[in-house]
């Protein structure tokens, strides 16, 4: 994560011997609150999470003054953190409204420490008990804190998604694989983006929850998820998708099953027409739609009576779908430490690691400029964030602060 310059607190001023110098301005006195967070956590730097926190808010969730056009609040009250104001008709807001940190109860540095350690931690995640511990505060608090940031990721996902869209249909204008499906291609496919897509399955009903019976309801990978008839049912392990590019994004879905109903819509919404896609056998209906769309066969036996699998079924002809069993590899490993999620709540946890995923790939800086989908040329100049998502509706939308690119 790339923090900015002026968000460095630590930096001292020197200066020779010869030169005058200037007696250090002593810092500003804490408040009863601050000198109480600070006994409670004296090792975080609470006034450098603080500002974190305000540059987020600023950029990702601009406020504009109703009463001057185009004005962004900037002003800030010293005693109150959470409030902003205009500076030319004092026209006061809390900063904290409509975005996910509305009616946040605790410190404003929180939201943002959460936010840096997930990002350093990535892979690895952050669960509720360690923010409990870490933060000394209730275990309810950090799991709300936890829900906070995973709104946060969500909102801001549809922006990658916007951003692998384009670039894919850039790289794949007018491109299309041999028609013969024996060909191989890769050769072809040396030099681009190599797209996969599967389906993992997460939390999986074991055969004692099952009364024993480990393929009762369904048949493939939904049989794991649902309970038999006899006790409800119900779903609950979860049945993700993923789609993934080979040294870049990657996008995971929760979703109740595998028909072409469920995920042909999420593909379609990701991926060009023209993009080349490897998958497994899984997925049949896709062939008259992407013209590009290979797949390998992982039930192959060999023509050899010696062996039961062929040696070409997870590689053949340059198809393979490895790089979403990669991902479902790193997911599983990540997901171990949260123990079980329930089905319900598998969209939040699985958008934050998308997130954190792309992150790291893209940066946070194109998704503050570009604003979502958003960039516009105007007067030779972008404006940024003509759709503010969350921002507060009563304000009219302007550009975002972004996050300065460095060098």
């Amino acid at each position: 994560m790339k923090i900015p310059h002026d968000l460095n607190l630590s930096i001292t001023n020197t200066s020779t011997p010869s030169a005058p110098t200037k007696s250090p301005s002593r810092p500003k006195p804490l408040t009863s609150a601050q000198l109480k967070e600070k006994r409670k956590n004296p090792a975080i730097n609470i006034e450098f999470f603080t500002n974190l926190t305000k540059k987020i808010l600023n950029d990702f969730y601009p406020k504009y003054c109703p009463n001057c056009p185009g004005k962004l609040l900037t002003k800030e009250i010293s005693t109150q953190p959470e409030l902003i104001r205009c500076g030319e008709c004092r026209y006061l807001t809390s900063r904290l409204s409509y975005t996910p940190l509305h009616h946040m109860k605790l410190p404003l540095w929180m939201f943002s420490y959460v936010f840096y350690e997930s990002m350093i931690q990535h892979p690895k995640v952050l669960t509720s008990t360690e923010i409990s511990k870490r933060l000394n505060i209730s275990y309810k608090g950090a799991a709300t804190l936890k829900m906070r940031f995973q709104v946060f990721a969500s909102q801001q996902l549809p922006k990658y998604q916007k951003l692998t869209f384009d670039a894919l249909d850039r790289e794949f204008k007018d491109f299309s694989l041999p028609p013969d499906e024996d060909t191989d291609i890769t050769e072809i496919m040396e030099n681009r983006p190599y797209v996969c897509a599967d389906t993992v399955v997460l939390y999986s009903a074991s055969q004692r929850a099952n009364q024993g019976r480990k393929r009762y309801r369904h048949t493939g990978s939904t049989s794991s998820i649902y309970l038999s008839d006899k006790l409800g049912g119900r779903q609950v392990g979860t049945l993700a998708h993923t789609i993934a590019v080979k040294g870049g994004p990657v996008f995971f879905h929760s979703v109740p099953n595998q028909k072409m109903n469920t995920l042909g819509v999420i593909i379609k919404d990701h991926l060009p027409l023209q993009t080349p896609l490897m998958t497994d056998e899984g997925y049949p209906w896709l062939w008259n739609i992407y013209k590009s769309h290979r797949s390998v066969n992982h039930s192959a036996h060999s023509k050899d009576a010696r062996y039961r699998w062929a040696r070409n079924r997870w590689s053949k002809n340059g198809v393979h779908n490895q790089v979403a069993e990669g991902n479902h590899r790193l997911l599983k490993t990540a997901f171990a430490s949260y123990c079980y999620i329930r089905p319900e709540n598998s969209t939040r946890y699985l958008n934050e690691f998308s997130f954190l995923k792309n992150a790291h790939v893209f940066g946070l800086d194109v998704i503050c400029e570009n604003g979502g989908v958003l960039a516009g040329d105007v007067g030779g100049a972008k404006e940024m964030g003509k759709l503010s998502f969350g921002s507060d509706p009563r304000g009219p939308l302007g550009p975002a602060v972004g996050i300065g690119r460095k060098g």
